[in-house]
């Protein structure tokens, strides 16, 4: 069979040119992208279009090249092999419009400063995108983070529209399919990469942008002013990955399978901050293993250098099988806006070590501090931390934005972040969490209101999310959070739903073994896929491709095995649960 190999073609010439003049290379992150959405792919540089290499590719994804990086031998070698069955993919990349069917007339650029959204995007496509949505959700307009180019696009399938900042319909589109031929040619009217960088990880702190008086996680989120109900940035990945999964891609699926070996259907992560209060700690984790959850809490320092919970009590939480980490205090004791140094951490961490003994695998900042952009993570992956769940859910006012679920950075599943211009734009070992379900389910003085968790649940089953619920130990002493905890398994049994819950520390190793997992090989023919798999999780993995209709005969290592088939988002999805270790899994689409 032939093989369904995908390239990405980056230049590092271009991105060593941003760094020497001290700006971020954008266009870099669009590797981040692929492995977010589970693509397999390796990296060319512009001169390996050749029609001899081009040959052995199936798809092939363009960043943000100006003009002149793509010559006409390219262009041409390009051409013919879309023509000929290949599956072309750019990221606003320039000097291939007759190829893509497209014409720029103009183009949007930040409504403010490079952190600002120039314009905005709705999925219409009723087959392909617009069902990503719930129904109820459908007028949905993102905001991208990036300058936009104005097109038209006459004979070519509009995936997405362009709006103005102000959502108004601009009656252009954004996202377009082409077929050319045999194969197709797919144009993003924005750099894809840039905007997900950039609505990821959010701006600089530097000062207190939000007006809060502090350095927060709150200064950093970009889609100000949109409320971040839906995952505008998981959102433009899922229209990448049902474009890509039309060449026949296969994907590693941002869920394991669970310890049972079925497919969930959401992930969820608890965990909460202790304040440095005194007493809560063992039994708010005592409460969450009579309910059969894993449980997080923080330990902050209070004052610092002092830690409230005894080692008795750390202890007694790790007999539990609770998770502990360290809750960094940056709010008490300093003046604001405090910017934190690499050595107020190590001094922190030092702290903790000395009375717990124990390395922390995820923390959190007390009141979600920040400092700079990178540079937090930098050095939390210097000190051996691998990541935090300090990704605020919502923007200021207000101060506590309790009983809300959303999606400030514009996901809910874990990434890594990449450096500044100094450090090369390297990518850092070290993943952000987002809050994105704080303190939901139930109201201080008043008692249960689930429509926020109810929420939390059915947005996390329609999109197979990782949701973090995050709930501090002292409310879960409370009558209130506890009938929140329990609507939501009740909840979760009520529509049916396979869900896997994880610590935050399991969320964490599971998203970093997910990294260092990879789809090693695709063959594919007309009704056959055979598939080499190396999985680094202990539970195993799980591969998500496009099926056709009829039956799905699956093997893993010559042996038959269990699958799913699924109607999601108007395609229909297959996924295959794969063991820890090598495999190789045939699919015969009967």
């Amino acid at each position: 069979m032939p093989a369904l190999r995908a390239a990405l073609v980056l230049d590092d010439g271009l991105r060593a040119e941003a760094n020497a003049r001290g700006e971020n290379y954008w266009p870099l992150y669009a590797q981040e992208v692929l492995r977010r959405i589970g693509l397999p792919f390796e990296v060319l540089a512009p001169g390996d279009l050749t029609p001899e290499r081009l040959a052995d590719l199936r798809i092939v994804i363009l960043s943000a090249l100006p003009r002149e990086r793509i010559e006409r031998a390219q262009a041409q070698a390009l051409t013919a092999w879309v023509e000929a069955g290949g599956l072309l993919i750019g990221f606003a990349t320039e000097g291939l419009d007759d190829l893509f069917g497209v014409t720029v007339d103009g183009v949007i650029d930040h409504a403010g400063d490079e952190f600002t959204s120039a314009a905005c995007i709705s999925l219409e496509d009723p087959e392909w995108t617009a069902q990503l949505l719930p129904a109820y959700e459908r007028s949905t307009a993102m905001p991208v983070i990036a300058p936009v180019k104005v097109i038209s696009a006459p004979g070519c399938r509009e995936l997405a529209r362009l709006r103005s900042f102000f959502e108004q319909d601009l009656g252009r589109p954004a996202v377009t399919w082409r077929e050319v031929g045999e194969g197709a040619a797919c144009w993003w009217a924005f750099d894809l990469a840039e905007c997900l960088w950039k609505m990821q990880q959010g701006r600089p702190v530097y000062d207190d942008f939000d007006g809060d008086g502090k350095l927060r996680t709150m200064d950093m989120i970009v889609t100000r002013p949109w409320r971040g109900e839906v995952p505008y940035a998981d959102l433009m990945c899922f229209v990448l990955r049902r474009v890509l999964a039309e060449a026949g891609a296969v994907f590693l699926h941002q869920l394991p399978p669970t310890p049972e070996g079925s497919i969930p259907d959401l992930l969820l992560h608890w965990g909460g901050d202790d304040e440095g209060a005194t007493e809560v700690q063992v039994p708010a984790a005592q409460f969450m293993v009579e309910m059969g959850l894993p449980y997080h809490i923080n330990i902050m320092q209070s004052p610092v250098g002092t830690h409230q919970l005894p080692r008795a009590g750390f202890e007694r939480l790790r007999e539990l099988g609770c998770e502990t980490g360290i809750h960094f205090n940056f709010i008490t004791e300093v003046e604001h806006p405090h910017r934190f140094t690499r050595q107020e951490l190590a001094d922190q961490l030092t702290t903790y070590l000395a009375a717990y003994g124990e390395m922390t695998v995820c923390m959190v900042f007390h009141w979600v501090s920040w400092t700079g952009w990178a540079e937090p993570a930098r050095w939390l992956a210097e000190l051996g931390l691998r990541g935090d769940n300090n990704r605020v859910h919502w923007t200021y006012p207000p101060l506590n934005p309790v009983n809300k679920v959303a999606f400030a950075f514009g996901t809910a599943y874990p990434s890594h972040y990449w450096d500044d211009a100094e450090h090369g734009n390297a990518r850092i070992d070290f993943v952000g969490l987002p809050i994105t379900a704080y303190e939901v389910g139930y109201l201080r003085g008043v008692g249960v209101e689930p429509s926020q968790l109810h929420r939390t649940i059915e947005q996390g089953a329609f999109w197979n999310l990782t949701m973090s619920l995050f709930h501090h130990p002292i409310y879960l002493l409370s009558e209130e959070t506890r009938g929140a905890v329990r609507e939501c398994l009740a909840h979760i049994e009520r529509l049916g739903l396979n869900a896997l819950h994880m610590g935050t520390d399991q969320a964490c190793l599971w998203w970093h073994a997910r990294d260092a997992s990879a789809i090693e090989s695709v063959e594919r023919a007309d009704r056959e896929v055979v598939a080499q798999v190396r999985c680094e999780w202990d539970h195993g993995c799980v591969l998500q491709m496009l099926a056709p209709a009829g039956e799905v005969a699956v093997s893993v290592n010559s042996a038959p095995a269990e699958s799913a088939v699924r109607e999601q988002h108007g395609a229909r999805w297959l996924y295959v649960p794969v063991p820890c270790g090598r495999s190789v899994v045939q699919v015969h689409f009967v």
